[in-house]
């Protein structure tokens, strides 16, 4: 790894990021000179009260050390109070300190900053309410690879976005990825009906479901209970969410039990989420066994994040995309012989997307150019209607089986 350049480590999802950020980078330094920085609460409450502490160090946040103004005069370090602990704390609360304490924290302090998810310091930004501290925070990163004294650390499976921000600063860490742990996904399902018509099909069984907006996610959490799925979830427990959407004292004891234990409790059969907890949960296999995840949104960025929340094998996990689902729909009932290797009319096509049963975005069935472009999306080969035969005025496509597609 360089100093003054950031140090990306490009792994999948559960592969073990965390663990060697948190065992191997100790030994090349001291808790007390190495800042971990993470995208939500949630997770900075997991890191705080659960992992540092398998690996015989304590942690500390920024209200316990008081860089600015928590009604206290001590600043980092004053009275051996930083020693042996790790300072870890948001993105935003990083750029907070930053922004506002008036002296003690000193940027160039630190051998190594660990950037966790630090996609998210780039997505986030779009947040309005959280922006100026993110911009600070994105800034001091800048002026820290700058001075070229500390090596920054940033870990994701999803390291795109970081790679677009920061270009001029990556430098990607090569590894031998053959030896990663990975975790195996049995069927990869997607959906467009609705959830509240998915979850009837998966009762009794054990899932976590991913939405966007805390409004779903109550309306998720009373449908599930309502037709016998056990059914809570947490949001944000920023102080302007909970004004909006407080916890119920039931939704505080779950958030608390995900958080530290890393499992779904026994009185919970649906765990719902969001955002909050999208990259920071880990919910372990041998502690309880989950068996269907449910993501409702169509990035695959949000896909692969969530998906890494259950450290264990998956029999089915369902994404939501139309496009997808119409490809999926192909691909496995393959286009029937009789549509194929022969002159099909327009209206012939129109037939064999409705035997397919592909739906465009409205749930209507798709128009013929749809219908074509998922073919050659699935591999078949479509004729130019221009080079086909005419016949009493009409164009004509042939479909062809594609080399791409097992026979």
């Amino acid at each position: 790894m360089k100093k003054g350049r950031i140090n990306i480590i490009d792994a999948d999802v559960s592969a073990g990021k965390t663990y060697f950020a948190l065992t191997k980078i100790p030994e090349w330094s001291t808790p007390e000179r190495i800042l971990y920085l993470i995208d939500t609460t949630n997770g900075e409450l997991r890191i705080q009260d659960n992992i540092l502490r398998q690996y015989d160090f304590n942690a500390v946040n920024r209200q316990a050390y008081a860089l600015c103004d928590y009604n206290t005069k001590h600043v980092w370090g004053d009275e051996h109070e930083a020693d042996g602990k790790m300072p870890v704390m948001t993105y935003a609360g990083f750029g907070s300190e930053v922004r506002f304490n008036s002296g003690g924290f000193n940027l160039f302090d630190f051998d190594y900053i660990i950037c966790d998810e630090m996609q998210n310091l780039v997505d986030y930004q779009r947040f309005n309410d959280r922006s100026a501290n993110l911009e600070e925070a994105e800034d001091a990163l800048r002026r820290i690879c700058k001075e070229g004294t500390t090596t920054i650390v940033a870990m994701s499976a999803t390291p795109q976005k970081i790679i677009d921000r920061f270009s001029d600063l990556i430098y990607t860490v090569p590894f031998d990825k053959s030896d990663l742990c990975t975790l195996c996904t049995s069927a990869c399902i997607p959906y467009w009906e609705k959830v509240e018509e998915l979850l009837p099909k998966l009762k009794g069984k054990t899932g976590i479901l991913y939405t966007t907006l805390v409004e779903d996610m109550k309306r998720y959490i009373e449908f599930g209970n309502s037709i016998g799925i056990r059914t809570n979830g947490f949001w944000s427990n920023s102080v302007e969410t909970q004004r909006k959407y407080p916890f119920t004292p039931e939704q505080w004891e779950l958030r608390e039990k995900v958080l530290k234990d890393e499992t779904i409790p026994d009185n919970v059969d649906l765990l719902v989420i969001n955002r909050a907890s999208e990259t920071c949960i880990k919910l372990k296999e041998d502690h309880r066994k989950v068996d269907y995840m449910i993501v409702h949104d169509k990035n695959e960025e949000i896909r692969t994040q969530v998906r890494g929340r259950y450290h264990g094998d998956l029999a089915q996990f369902y994404f939501h995309d139309n496009d997808a689902l119409n490809r999926y729909k192909i691909q496995t009932h393959l286009v029937p012989d009789r549509f194929l290797n022969r002159p099909l009319s327009t209206e012939e096509i129109k037939e064999l997307g409705w035997e397919l049963n592909l739906l465009n975005k409205e749930r209507k069935h798709c128009g013929n150019p749809s219908i074509i472009k998922y073919l050659k999306e699935c591999g078949y080969d479509v004729s130019d209607p221009k080079k086909d035969r005419k016949h009493n005025g009409k164009h004509y496509r042939t479909i062809t089986v594609g080399d791409t597609i097992s026979s």
